[in-house]
């Protein structure tokens, strides 16, 4: 495995240019990014709906129709991705923040009931609180939170990229290990 890994370091510097590539683009264009990556989805999931339905149809198990309810299901949500994205983002954003806020609130009330028993229970209400802001910005800017998380996995990407890059040039300077 050692010598494969050797033999192809490049392979290793392509996924790094290739991971730095799509970061930059996600940092510099995220709506682009975020409109190409529901249409992909939408379309995984509305082939793996096809395929899903097919395979039940000509199983010979009994349960083809719990297969064929699945592959509607999966088709389904794939055309809500391709002809509703907008729709499918605010709702993922929206899901996000609700549980922000309410995992906010829970941490103040639980931190106020333990009050008596645990000191500096203020930071506690602070990591509430700051879970109730984070929820607060995400309701009143769905599609710049959406553009941000883009932005996330974009740097993500980048950094991802470049250990890669380092890790090929590395492996290609080993010494034959075999």
């Amino acid at each position: 495995m050692i010598e494969a890994i050797q033999k192809h370091w490049w392979y290793l510097l392509l996924r790094g240019i290739l991971l730095v590539l799509l970061g930059l683009f996600a940092l510099f264009s995220p709506g682009i990014v975020l409109v190409s990556l529901l249409l992909y989805l939408g379309i995984v999931a509305v082939l793996g709906g096809i395929f899903t339905i097919i395979g039940s149809i000509f199983s010979k198990d009994e349960g083809k129709f719990g297969g064929v309810l699945e592959g509607l299901i999966y088709a389904a949500i794939g055309l809500l991705f391709i002809f509703a994205p907008g729709f499918v983002l605010s709702s993922v954003v929206y899901f996000i923040a609700f549980w922000a806020l309410i995992s906010g609130i829970l941490q103040i009330i639980y931190a106020i009931k333990l009050r008596k028993i645990v000191q500096n229970e203020w930071i506690a209400i602070v990591s509430g609180v700051l879970s109730i802001v984070f929820a607060l910005v995400l309701f009143f800017n769905v599609l710049s939170s959406a553009n941000a998380i883009i932005m996330v996995l974009g740097s993500f990407a980048v950094i991802s990229g470049i250990l890669y890059m380092m890790l090929a040039f590395k492996v290609k300077g080993l010494k034959n290990l075999v």
